[in-house]
């Protein structure tokens, strides 16, 4: 913006000076167009005087002054009238060379300058975009891969750690509270159990899916939001067959969708070492 301020008041200022050298030359037009009318006149004198036939009158001694006095305001004319201005259209022609080449520094300045900021802005938002894309891989992945691995006995554990096959690698995921964070999803998978209740309800049900009918009703408790039931931690790491249980899959899908941890910030945790003999050093992760 400092420039585009900068080359507009430049741009207005040639454009003053172009106006004003424009009246100079136009004015120096009308000087040189008159001394041409008057040296046209010194000669037309000139052919008279030298064609008079009859010597002493007035009319010869007038056309002797007018030719003898030519030279004088011949340099009266072009001294105090044409060449000053002539002098003044050079000093603008030189103020306005000058000007230009201000003009065209100013200008690559903004165009580098342009050229850098948008290389600026594409980057960071090219880099913003991995991170996103990344955080979102890696809740998806956590979502998918690790709250399986949280249930132990049906119930919650505060923390996993996974490893590397070198042992030189470790991944610690920590859940202290999960919470229901998108009501319009649970309602969805509530939606989709009560289908399921409704299907099973009425008829006799083998010992499996009696458990699983069971099962489905300690998943969510229901009050102003949606809370977390005891059992929905259990429900989660379930695999369900889609095309036995459409109703529960599409719920169980659902829920995923609908948790976080409340902690996100130490929600994971990575360490690496350089041997299996050393202790391990945490991994920057922002």
């Amino acid at each position: 913006m400092k420039f585009k301020a900068k080359i507009a008041s430049l741009k207005r200022l040639i454009a003053r000076q172009q106006k004003e050298r424009q009246k100079l030359v136009e004015q120096e037009a009308r000087a040189r167009k008159k001394w041409l009318a008057m040296f046209d006149k010194q000669n037309s004198d000139v052919d008279k005087l030298a064609t008079i036939k009859v010597h002493g009158t007035l009319k010869e001694r007038k056309l002797q002054q007018k030719v003898l006095g030519f030279a004088k305001k011949s340099v009266q004319m072009t001294e105090t009238g044409r060449n000053k201005i002539r002098d003044k259209i050079k000093v603008l022609e030189e103020k306005l060379i000058q000007l230009g080449l201000e003009l065209a520094r100013l200008s690559e300045q903004q165009n580098s300058e342009v050229d850098v900021n948008n290389e600026i802005v594409t980057q960071v938002f090219a880099l913003n975009g991995v991170v996103v894309r990344a955080a979102a891989d890696l809740g998806d992945c956590l979502k998918r891969h690790v709250f399986p691995r949280l249930i132990s006995d049906g119930k919650l554990c505060s923390q996993v750690s996974f490893y590397s096959a070198d042992g030189l690698r470790r991944v610690i995921a920590m859940v202290n509270t999960m919470t229901i964070v998108r009501g319009d999803l649970a309602n969805l998978a509530q939606a989709e159990i009560e289908k399921f209740f409704a299907k099973f309800q009425a008829t006799d049900m083998d010992p499996n899916t009696k458990a699983l009918f069971g099962l489905t009703k300690q998943i969510l408790i229901e009050k102003t939001n949606f809370k977390v039931g005891p059992d929905l931690y259990r429900f989660l790491g379930m695999e369900l067959d889609e095309g036995v249980f459409p109703e529960l899959s599409l719920a169980q899908r659902y829920l995923r969708q609908s948790i976080r941890s409340e902690k996100t910030n130490s929600y994971i945790r990575i360490y690496e070492r350089n041997s299996t003999t050393e202790k391990w050093s945490p991994v920057p992760q922002s």
